[in-house]
């Protein structure tokens, strides 16, 4: 067991027992390392305080040098706050289920998705996948399979995941006027991402909703994907967040081959447990997003992979499953992991994969299967090179940084950073460029290259978030269907209440 080493010149106590526990390295050297005097800036109150609100940290003076390595370290705190600010409550509920945010339902027989405004009492509403036939395949997130692939994910607790997608108001407000070819954002071809593009979204919301406040205009744009588990099946749900939710009450079939929701009680309000989220939001001079993701630390095991230690050696932290993981059976295999076990179709139902003979991948049906993360921080495994130990040192100093400094008891401490992703901006200055889909947009990509979530993409690994969220090549208008956001198109805009 490896001990927590403390970088700041004033630490507080580890949240909680698990840190200690768990397989992540805590003797990292001290790359990217968040002042005592910033992290106590955060809390709404001035100093740390366990689990205390924090503030959002603010998108629009976001700034960060062009291209240089120790540059990362501002895009992975920028992820750092935001993930304790939505984490934080609003005095009822998390500020991710908070009214600052619309729940984006699945899709409708007609092809299209709405806000559902967020009130202080209302339970989140995670529904079937509803994926339609001309959509492109796993496109469909806020749903039960993943994307990229429909597949399900269950715990080894046997839990299905559950999915969430949001927007905080500002997106919503925007895609709103956007929409209107008479309001003054119809001409806009790109998200917010400056405070030019703030003043004419607070100008539309002045001429168009008098009396609405905006909450986070200074957020820019924002949009969330979460995955949950029933609280009611962990060993012990105190180290995660959760929120009220309404989710599908799926059965098996007798045969355990296949699962439907119950004809009589379709649905059913349950305690949901935070397993992973997806930060993705504008900041200033990048209209591409930033990508940051965060897991319980719980969740799933490396890859062997290599970091630099405070003593000055590259160090190799090797694949270890000897540890109570929620998608890893204790002491399971590297090999054979990731496999899909089940699908979600389009009628709301989940079948077991098959092979092309036709028989069941995974034995026993319906059954958990091991995850590892095959790219650990959103780097390549197994890899001593120095670019690839530089981002995954970077990423284990931010999280021992910050988790260090959060107070004894702070649940968030039982969350990690995996990765982030983003473009860089041009050597002369101004906008970074929106990935398209050509193989010479790698070169623009920085950060956690080959990102993903092991309850989001647990299938697709290998890739990154602008493999699937990017543009036609040639095309300029970030709201093209199914490019840069994958559900823009679909949503309907906002209706003043009558």
């Amino acid at each position: 067991m490896k001990t927590l080493v403390c970088f700041t010149a004033a630490c507080a106590a580890v949240a909680g027992p698990v840190w200690a526990d768990s397989i992540v390295p805590t003797d990292m050297a001290p790359t990217c390392v968040v002042s005592s005097d910033t992290i106590n800036g955060w809390f709404a109150g001035g100093a740390v305080a366990e689990n205390a609100a924090v503030d959002a940290p603010d998108s629009v003076t976001f700034t960060s040098t062009y291209n240089d390595d120790p540059d990362r370290c501002d895009f992975y705190t920028w992820g750092a706050q935001m993930f304790l600010w939505l984490t934080s409550t609003d005095g009822t509920k998390l500020v991710l289920d908070s009214p600052n945010f619309f729940t984006i339902a699945p899709v409708d027989s007609s092809g299209n998705r709405v806000f559902i405004e967020n009130t202080a009492s209302t339970p989140t509403a995670l529904q079937v996948r509803s994926e339609k036939a001309d959509t492109p395949a796993g496109d469909d997130i806020g749903e039960i399979g993943q994307a990229g692939s429909s597949g399900v994910l269950m715990s080894q607790d046997s839990s299905l995941v559950y999915y969430g997608l949001a927007a905080n108001d500002a997106y919503a407000y925007f895609l709103t006027g956007q929409k209107n070819p008479t309001s003054n954002l119809a001409s806009k071809t790109t998200f917010p991402y400056t405070q030019a593009d703030l003043t004419d979204l607070q100008t539309y919301m002045s001429d168009s909703w008098s009396g609405t406040t905006l909450l986070t205009g200074n957020q820019l744009a924002m949009e969330l994907k979460t995955s949950w588990v029933e609280a009611s099946t962990l060993s012990d749900s105190s180290t995660y967040l959760t929120i009220e939710g309404t989710i599908p009450n799926f059965v098996a079939n007798a045969d355990n081959t296949a699962m439907s929701v119950d004809a009589t009680t379709p649905t059913k309000t349950v305690t949901l447990a935070l397993t992973g989220i997806h930060v993705v939001g504008t900041v200033q001079d990048h209209p591409e997003f930033v990508w940051a993701t965060f897991e319980h630390y719980n969740n799933a095991p490396d890859a062997p992979y290599y970091y630099l230690a405070d003593d000055g050696t590259i160090t190799l932290n090797d694949f270890d499953s000897n540890h109570d993981f929620l998608f890893m059976a204790e002491s399971g295999a590297q090999d054979g992991a990731n496999i899909e076990c089940m699908k979600a179709n389009k009628d709301g139902t989940i079948a077991v994969n098959v092979s092309g003979t036709g028989e069941p991948v995974c034995e026993g049906g319906i059954v958990p299967s091991n995850t590892v993360r095959e790219y650990p921080w959103g780097s390549l495994a197994n890899d001593p090179s120095s670019a690839t130990v530089t981002n995954n040192t970077l990423l284990l100093s931010i999280n021992n940084s910050v988790r260090s400094q959060l107070a004894t008891g702070d649940i968030r401490a039982n969350y990690i950073q995996t990765g982030s992703v983003w473009t860089t901006t041009p050597p002369s200055g101004g906008a970074a460029p929106i990935p398209n889909q050509t193989a010479n947009q790698a070169l623009n990509l920085r950060g956690s290259t080959t990102i993903a979530n092991m309850t989001m993409e647990t299938y697709t690994q290998g890739t990154n978030c602008f493999s699937c969220h990017n543009l036609t090549e040639g095309t300029p208008n970030s709201f093209e269907a199914f490019g840069l956001s994958h559900v823009y198109s679909e949503i309907e805009p906002l209706k003043p209440a009558q």
